[in-house]
């Protein structure tokens, strides 16, 4: 139990002297416990050296010469405030250290904190504007397909009021619901496979199409161009180029469904050339729509084309065409795809990515510019999560503080996305069986270059995944021709030749394509009546042309088992 302080009677001692007691102990500015300690202690210190004074004179004489030796009041209050201070255990100047310490930190935190969310990014560079510029050939506007293909997307739009002549009843005697319905009858059946539709159906269809050939002429128009660009949403930056990028790549996406349904009838009316037009007008569509654009863009280009490649197996499949409507429709394509780029660039996410980097992190301030709270949106906008669970990362308390103190800032952010990208230049030419002969995981590599980049982390494209869909886009382009070379050679001879160089001995192909997943040609083993051509596909393995299915019996034409067939054509 601690010792209460001694009473001290400052009654006994002198006026000057107890006062002059009381004004040191007021300087020192210290615990009361220590004050009252020292308190006691001056006071017997000026009793023992009056007690021998021998009258009240005497006593206020020697209390002056005493206070007058004791120096400057203040003075004296820090010299014994320091002195207790020294004095005491060491667990005592431990603690007071600590909180003195803590208290500086908080108060540097909130401060710290404070000048945090205070940041603002300012928007210096307009990298759309360079990306427009960047993606513009040196053409007249005239070579640029973009405007015909705009006029056929807007006639798509405008065409619908006609659906109601198509069942021959007049548009007033339609219900609202009725009409809508008829409305979205027509894109519907579009969107689906030719063969899943009834008769009728398909006959509402073909009225449609041949109501609107203005549509196709345009789009056919298009595909001729050399070139195809257009100028993206400089104002809104990198959201606003999305929030208008993508209706127009949804509408493209409806014309390719909708050669692809033509085709299919004209098929059907053995009318092969100007079926082969169309998909060949698809194809088209798809490599202007991928050419030199962002990443969505060429995903949706390869979308494209391999529609238009996949129903060109189905009628090579489905109806005896003649050897020589196939040659000029081989040799067509030859043409089509000889110069074709098919890897996938970056070029546009690079300066895209320029652009959110401005947008997420403040000038220049000190470390370099760091993540603000709009930056914070930014990334929110991205994911969809909701803003503060996004900054704890779903319980992980930790993230606050990489945000606040670890994460890079605006230069090494930039320096990442080069390195970034550099790396994806490096590797896109890469076959699959290339990065697997060198022991190269293309996602794991890529979250050792962004790990720690909030931003990064979250709109860094999947480069393993980009890689194999460029790849297998390409090899499934490639694999038609030969397709067509065997069935002509079939024609021409009645049989099946023993391996693919005798097409290239007799000129029927100029060159064998090569299988991503082995870096060897496609396999080809001739049947009794057909033959096998496939990839050995994604598992690296030669499974003698065997293909997975789902449990509802569909292909898993990619899966990581089986093999890739490409002839006979699967349903």
């Amino acid at each position: 139990m601690a010792k209460k302080p001694k009473q001290t009677d400052l009654e006994n001692l002198p006026p000057t002297v107890a006062e002059f007691i009381k004004l040191v102990i007021k300087k020192m500015r210290y615990r009361r416990k220590v004050r009252a300690e020292v308190m006691a202690e001056l006071a017997a210190h000026f009793e023992d050296a009056l007690k021998d004074c021998k009258t009240d004179q005497e006593k206020q004489q020697r209390a002056k010469q005493l206070i007058a030796e004791f120096g400057d009041v203040k003075l004296l209050g820090v010299l014994l405030r320091r002195a207790k201070k020294r004095c005491r255990p060491l667990w005592r100047t431990v603690t007071a250290r600590t909180f003195q310490t803590l208290g500086v930190l908080i108060l540097c935190f909130i401060l710290y904190v404070t000048w945090f969310l205070t940041g603002k990014p300012n928007i210096t560079t307009d990298y759309i504007a360079q990306l427009n510029q960047m993606l513009r050939p040196a053409a007249d506007e005239s070579l640029n397909a973009a405007p015909l293909y705009h006029k056929a997307t807007e006639l798509y739009s405008q065409r619908w009021d006609d659906l109601a002549e198509l069942r021959s009843k007049s548009l007033y005697e339609l219900t609202a619901e009725q009409y809508q319905q008829l409305r979205n009858e027509i894109p519907m059946l579009l969107a689906k496979k030719y063969d899943q539709v009834t008769s009728e159906q398909k006959q509402r269809v073909r009225k449609w199409l041949t109501r609107n050939e203005e549509i196709f002429d345009f789009v056919i128009a298009g595909t001729q161009k050399p070139y195809y660009w257009q100028s993206y949403d400089e104002a809104g930056g990198v959201e606003g180029t999305m929030e208008t990028l993508l209706p127009k790549l949804n509408r493209l996406k409806k014309l390719a469904h909708a050669l692809r349904w033509r085709a299919c009838s004209s098929a059907e009316q053995t009318r092969f050339k100007e079926a082969f037009n169309d998909m060949k007008a698809c194809y088209r569509l798809g490599q202007h729509v991928k050419a030199n654009g962002t990443l969505i863009e060429q995903l949706v280009g390869i979308a494209i084309e391999a529609l238009a490649v996949g129903r060109l197996s189905d009628i090579l499949a489905e109806y005896e065409i003649d050897s020589v409507t196939l040659a000029d429709f081989q040799n067509d394509f030859e043409q089509t795809i000889a110069h074709e780029d098919f890897s996938v660039h970056f070029e546009a996410e690079r300066l895209f990515t320029y652009d959110a980097i401005q947008r997420c992190f403040t000038e220049d301030r000190f470390g370099g510019g760091h993540l603000c709270v709009d930056g914070l949106k930014m990334i929110r906008s991205l994911t969809g999560d909701d803003l503060v669970e996004l900054v704890l990362e779903k319980g992980h308390w930790t993230m606050p503080l990489h945000i606040l103190f670890t994460h890079p800032n605006k230069h090494q952010t930039r320096e990442i996305v080069d390195r970034l990208y550099d790396f994806w230049d490096d590797m896109a030419r890469k076959t699959p069986a290339q990065l697997r002969a060198e022991g190269i995981d293309l996602e794991e590599r890529l979250m050792e270059i962004v790990k720690g980049n909030l931003l990064l982390e979250i709109s860094a494209p999947a480069l393993g995944r980009v890689n194999e869909l460029a790849h297998r886009n390409k090899i499934q382009n490639q694999a038609l021709l030969p397709i067509i070379a065997l069935l002509r050679y079939k024609n021409d001879k009645g049989l099946c030749p023993e391996n693919l160089q005798e097409l290239i001995t007799a000129a029927y192909l100029k060159e064998l394509p090569i299988d991503p997943y082995s870096d060897k040609p496609l396999v080809y083993r001739k049947t009794d009546d057909n033959f096998l051509l496939y990839s050995i596909g994604p598992d690296f393995e030669d499974d003698g042309g065997q293909v997975v299915r789902d449990d509802k019996g569909r292909l898993k034409k990619w899966g990581r088992q089986g093999d890739t067939v490409f002839w006979p054509a699967s349903k």
